[in-house]
């Protein structure tokens, strides 16, 4: 306990006469006295080892007290401490000198260690480090896994625009041609940030009442032409898009030479290919690739059922799969309980190591 108040006081009166107040021990640095032959040995090899490890000459003072005892006052950083204790102690030994005493306090902007150093018999040098602890740098976790999530049949409904918004996630949005607020959908998602894409309507191989009511499908009986035609229409429908995925399509995306047909226009305009995968039929994804178009698959949808303990469950189902395969993408809607979902849970995803990004960053 003596010890560490004799450190305390030490540093305090330090920092006052760094300050230029009135010191009651260390005034005496600026006092040159003659210090004893005795002591020049030890003196010498503290000032030859703190030249070599660089510590600027205005953080070392020294002077000898009334008793003879030499004290020399060194401010430094901790990582020129840890390599200069360890070169003093050893020439200490050298001289037959051995630190009687080590006591450290600290501070919450120093720390403070006294030394008591003894040659034959007696306390020849005190030796105060005042050491500037390390900076403490915390570094940002960035997850290295990463999800997609995809928003489908966008374009109806401004209000779950606004919601998606309002999570300030990077989600996509996938906006069918031909919806009633198709281009006002895509203005607000640019304007806050949000990825675009088109929701390409195909045909389904067991949805009649959709494939004959769904404006821009494509269907399997169309010729090359009608099929570039009607995609043309479709991209001009939407605007600001990265990329394609579909909507339906189990009966077209089964089909290579349609798939090829498709993914030839939208390779044309530098667009990216997501399979939605509505069948494990499905060809597209495979010929994308070996089309060298960016592209990539659907792996969990969200909301096959809409009840919301299931949408909740898919959801952590997306962040799992992309914390083990390193990568994941996610297809949910709009319904109702899936942005209350969403809203409520879509934090999670740092729980499990993975980072919520846009499609165009999945593709490969």
């Amino acid at each position: 306990m003596t010890c560490l108040a004799i450190i305390s006081f030490l540093g305090l009166d330090y920092i006052d006469w760094r300050k230029g107040n009135i010191s009651v021990v260390f005034s005496a640095f600026s006092r040159k006295e003659k210090i004893p032959e005795r002591k020049k040995n030890l003196v010498r090899i503290v000032e030859q080892t703190v030249l070599t490890q660089q510590i600027p000459q205005k953080n070392i003072s020294k002077y000898t007290d009334e008793y003879g005892v030499c004290h020399i006052m060194i401010g430094l950083d901790m990582k020129k401490y840890s390599l200069l204790e360890k070169t003093l102690e050893e020439k200490f030994r050298k001289i037959d000198a051995s630190i009687q005493k080590k006591s450290e306090q600290q501070k919450k902007d120093r720390n403070y260690l006294l030394w008591e150093v003894d040659k034959k018999g007696e306390t020849s040098l005190s030796l105060l480090f005042s050491i500037e602890p390390e900076k403490k740098t915390e570094k940002l976790h960035i997850p290295q896994n990463q999800a997609a999530l995809i928003i489908d049949d966008m374009g109806y409904s401004m209000e779950n625009m606004e919601d998606i918004c309002l999570m300030k996630k990077d989600l996509t949005v996938a906006i069918l041609p031909f919806s009633p607020h198709a281009e006002e959908t895509a203005e607000v998602a640019r304007k806050n940030g949000i990825e675009i894409i088109l929701h390409l309507p195909l045909e389904s191989m067991n949805n009649t009442y959709d494939n004959e009511h769904t404006e821009g499908l494509i269907n399997s009986r169309m010729s090359r032409k009608e099929i570039i035609d009607i995609l043309d229409s479709n991209l001009k429908q939407v605007p600001f898009i990265s990329g394609v995925n579909t909507h339906m399509g189990s009966k077209v995306t089964k089909d290579k030479v349609l798939m090829e047909i498709i993914l030839e226009n939208i390779k044309e305009r530098d667009l990216y290919f997501i399979d939605s995968r509505t069948t494990a039929d499905s060809v597209a994804y495979e010929v994308a690739q070996k089309m060298n178009i960016p592209s990539a698959y659907r792996q969990i949808f969200l909301d096959s059922e809409t009840e919301p303990e299931f949408i909740k469950n898919q959801l952590i189902k997306l962040f799992k799969t992309a914390e083990k395969k390193g990568k994941a993408v996610g297809i949910c809607h709009p319904f109702p309980e899936t942005m209350k979902v969403l809203k409520e849970n879509i934090y999670k995803a740092e729980k499990y190591n993975v980072s919520l990004v846009f499609a165009s960053k999945i593709v490969h």
